[in-house]
């Protein structure tokens, strides 16, 4: 649960370390890296005798900020790139994604508004829109600018791939299952559908079926001459014992 800025060293204040709570305070703060450094090291030091419920509360929020200045960060990054290079589609959608982690997708929301009024007949700006309102739990926005793209180009595996995030986030997973196989079967040199296929089989309880999703992740990478990742071999793994163990 966030705590709000102006209160959290009266909050979660400790008798016990006060000097890493005055750098949690003054980190939260400034962003100096190097309070965090000194807090991290503080609050870990606390730890090492006994799991102090206070003294986690402390650590877990300064990691917590710590996390919220990278993000930071890496949005000023994307949007850098982008000023240099419009066109960047992975930067694009990475910088929304930034943006929903740290509570600020409005502002991306309103940008690609904005952008896709200019230009109607783009098919980009219909995908980028419907990345905002996806990562804003606005499914019923990106349900009707799916739409409204598909109606440019039928066959956009981008638009249907996030028609299948809004359909699975909407109760519908059959529907989001067929989504992504079609999404893949118009462009598979971009299996991030079939990782989803996999999650959302898990969550189903259709194991056999995400056990084989995952076998077709691995394949796919090493048919491609990549080394198959380790966490898609300990997901294949993982699934497979449970269904042995069940």
């Amino acid at each position: 649960m966030t705590i709000a800025p102006e209160r959290t060293y009266h909050r979660i204040m400790s008798r016990s370390a006060p000097s890493a709570y005055e750098l949690l305070e003054r980190y939260e703060a400034r962003g100096d890296e190097a309070d965090f450094e000194a807090a991290r090291a503080l609050f870990e030091s606390a730890l090492e005798n006994a799991p102090d419920p206070a003294v986690l509360h402390g650590y877990g929020y300064l990691l917590e900020c710590h996390g919220r200045q990278t993000l930071r960060r890496a949005v000023s990054h994307y949007q850098s790139a982008l000023d240099v290079d419009p066109d960047r589609e992975q930067v694009r959608y990475q910088l929304i994604t930034a943006l929903a982690a740290l509570g600020d997708i409005d502002e991306a929301i309103v940008h690609h508004r904005e952008r896709l009024a200019r230009a109607p007949s783009d098919i980009r700006e219909y995908r980028y829109l419907t990345a905002a309102y996806v990562a804003a739990g606005r499914h019923h926005l990106a349900q009707e600018t799916i739409d409204a793209g598909l109606t440019l180009a039928a066959d956009d595996r981008h638009l249907i791939a996030s028609r299948g995030e809004v359909r699975a986030a909407t109760g519908d997973p059959q529907g989001a299952l067929a989504d992504w196989a079609r999404a893949v079967e118009l462009d598979d040199s971009d299996i991030s559908p079939l990782y989803s296929t996999a999650y959302l089989l898990e969550r189903e309880g259709r194991l056999d079926e995400a056990a084989g999703s995952w076998r077709a992740i691995v394949g796919w990478q090493e048919q491609r001459g990549y080394p198959a990742s380790e966490h898609s071999k300990n997901e294949y793994a993982r699934i497979s014992q449970s269904i042995s163990s069940s």
